[in-house]
């Protein structure tokens, strides 16, 4: 059986344990909205976790217990889907007797510890990462993940 070719997600040449911003997006598995609801209340929208939101949100905070390394600058639980701006090594440690933890071992803890205490699998398989360049592209980035639960209505996969 010929399994289809995926098409890499990682720039080849780079090396995610260099010392940078990223924006990560992790969804869930078959976008199913597992994390809770987004309600209106006052002209503002919140986030009502569900368990698994709960956990999720849980883990997320955790990242930073296990990885000296990495800060986790700015974030959104949404539904289906999380955003976060996760910064590595940019904690002003200026020696190092290893190198920092890549992009993808941080997500894969993270994935790993959510859904071992959920008790089943529930992200999809890879997930989206863009190494921020510059000062403009973070202030776009932190913007968008502010206003992503505002525009949770027009999601294609808002249930």
């Amino acid at each position: 059986m010929d399994l289809p070719k995926r098409k890499p997600q990682r720039l080849k040449s780079f090396d995610y344990a260099t010392e940078k911003y990223y924006f990560v997006t992790i969804c869930t598995k078959d976008k199913q909205s597992l994390f809770g609801n987004l309600l209106n209340q006052n002209d503002t929208v919140k986030m009502h976790y569900s368990l698994m939101g709960e956990i999720a949100l849980k883990h997320l905070k955790e990242i930073e217990n296990h990885f000296d390394e990495i800060k986790i600058d700015k974030y959104v639980i949404m539904p289906n889907h999380i955003h976060i701006i996760i910064a590595v090594g940019c904690n002003g440690i200026s020696e190092r007797s290893r190198p920092f933890p890549t992009l993808s071992t941080v997500k894969g803890l993270y994935k790993s510890g959510v859904s071992r205490e959920v008790g089943t699998k529930i992200w999809q398989k890879s997930f989206h990462d863009h190494i921020i360049r510059n000062k403009n592209d973070y202030l776009k980035i932190w913007e968008y993940i502010e206003n992503n639960p505002l525009k949770w209505d027009l999601d294609c996969y808002c249930n």
